[in-house]
């Protein structure tokens, strides 16, 4: 059973924000600068994923978990592995430079072209998610199973480095070339299967279940005004705004582009900073198009859940925004 490495829904946000914000909008460097920070922790996961999927099906490996405890808070983890013997967490982490474990402050310090940046220490947090998803699996009447724990790091060119006296904390982190051998030598220390195949399922389904992500509302988290949004249907070649419709089909203007189905990225782009329902009115004025009967066509033709009749239909994009 897997959980595959998809974009976290914030990173897919901020793609749709950047494309309907003007490029000189005071928010767009801010935007721009959280976006590279999120791709770039999520191609470290996809890398150590990718090093993942040589592991046999006894793993059940589930990417990107969001679990509810203490009632309304919530701990994430990157990577949990269960086996029948024991479960890893594996956080993973995408630094270059030369990394040092400062285990006097608990501080990760990253050094990279001649500047330094601390981090809080990826052991510590790791420590933390094991006693939560201890407290998670005695709170759903699961067996109590070892958790072991790994930093990953996903580039290979990083220099590692911890306070003397304390590298035995390096068995602790790996590169992604060294993960798997690594994980191995696990099912050899735990000898004793403490779960059934029955449980072994009904445990990664539960947290399949459990699994919360978070949708954050990136206009509130921003706070910009949904007047600033670039309206209009974008090519899907030159990415300009300037396609209009005739006969069935998107023209653009800039670059003589044809398309279908161009109508599709601009109501996700929709749902995913607007809002998961939208009316006819609603939809023409986000795309600005003039006539009611094509766009009742276009959305009928989607196919999309809907409610009410007439002009007071509304249709609901759920689908678009998971697709």
């Amino acid at each position: 059973m897997r959980k595959q490495c998809v974009k976290p829904i914030k990173m897919v946000k901020l793609e749709a924000l950047m494309r309907r914000l003007p490029a000189n909008h005071p928010k767009q460097k801010k935007i721009s600068s959280d976006f590279r920070k999120i791709r770039t922790g999520f191609n470290g996961e996809r890398i150590i994923g990718n090093e993942l999927n040589g592991l046999s099906k006894d793993y059940h490996v589930l990417h990107d978990l969001r679990l509810c405890h203490e009632g309304s808070r919530f701990f994430q983890i990157d990577y949990l592995i269960i086996s029948k013997k024991y479960c890893l967490i594996i956080e993973v982490k995408n630094f270059t430079g030369t990394l040092y474990f400062d285990r006097t402050y608990h501080q990760l310090i990253q050094t990279k072209d001649g500047h330094e940046q601390a981090y809080l220490d990826p052991l510590i947090q790791v420590d933390i998610q094991r006693s939560r998803l201890s407290n998670w699996l005695a709170a759903h009447h699961f067996p109590p199973l070892p958790i072991e724990t790994f930093v990953a790091n996903a580039n290979p060119n990083t220099i590692i480095r911890t306070t003397p006296g304390f590298s035995p904390i390096l068995q602790k982190i790996t590169g992604k070339e060294t993960l798997i051998s690594k994980i191995l030598p696990l099912k050899d220390r735990y000898t004793f299967e403490q779960l059934t195949e029955r449980q072994h399922k009904k445990l990664s389904k539960m947290i399949l279940e459990k699994n919360t992500p978070l949708y954050p509302d990136v206009l509130k988290l921003y706070q910009i005004d949904e007047k600033d949004l670039l309206k209009s249907v974008q090519c899907p070649d030159c990415s300009a705004l300037q396609m209009q419709y005739h006969w069935g089909k998107w023209s653009c203007s800039h670059c003589s582009c044809i398309s279908k189905d161009a109508h599709m990225q601009t109501l996700r782009d929709y749902a995913l900073l607007i809002d998961s329902t939208i009316t006819n009115n609603q939809a023409r004025r986000f795309l600005q198009l003039d006539s009611i009967d094509v766009m009742q066509k276009m959305l009928c033709a989607m196919d999309l859940p809907h409610r009410g009749r007439f002009r007071n239909r509304v249709y609901s994009l759920d689908r678009l925004i998971r697709e």
